[in-house]
């Protein structure tokens, strides 16, 4: 399925992406990115990590949401909208057997700011379905799905 989006070329992801990741002794690892960022890497503490540092799951989820809050942002902006808040919550269930993937997740979106409830459920429903490679990855091997809530920004209360 062809999806024409009208942004500017310079928003596109195509680029190959490569890290470096060493052993740091016991279950953690350091991931560096090109430009010399380090990540800090974990196990889960069941499998023998500290529990100091996320785990490469807890990546993956925070990597979703970093992914559909960016892309919703640059939609808002497109709109002239700058919200007053964004808040992305994730739910993920996992298969119970190996591999133990993302058999369903649910994202719950909350705003504040001048942007209505339909026009907030096409951005998302855009972001989860095209612009966000990582939610689009997910939706690959299990269901995704969303809820939104706009609040008042005078009051923080559900409008």
């Amino acid at each position: 399925m062809e999806f024409d989006m009208p942004w500017d070329k310079s928003r596109m992801e195509f680029n190959p992406v490569s890290m470096t990741l060493s052993h740091n002794g016991g279950m953690s690892f350091t991931a560096e990115t090109p430009v010399g960022v380090t990540i800090p890497i974990d196990a889960h503490v069941h499998l023998g990590g500290e529990g100091k540092i996320p785990n490469p799951i807890e990546y993956l989820i925070a990597s979703l949401g970093g992914c559909i809050g960016i892309k919703i942002l640059l939609s808002l902006s497109d709109q002239g909208i700058t919200p007053d808040m964004l808040t992305i919550g994730i739910q993920g269930e996992r298969r119970q057997e190996l591999p133990a993937i993302f058999e369903r997740v649910h994202i719950v979106v909350t705003v504040s700011g001048q942007v209505d409830r339909h026009q907030m459920s096409d951005i998302i429903t855009r972001t989860l379905s095209h612009l966000c490679p990582i939610a689009a990855m997910f939706a690959c091997v299990g269901k995704v799905t969303f809820e939104h809530h706009i609040l008042d920004a005078k009051n923080q209360s559900d409008s």
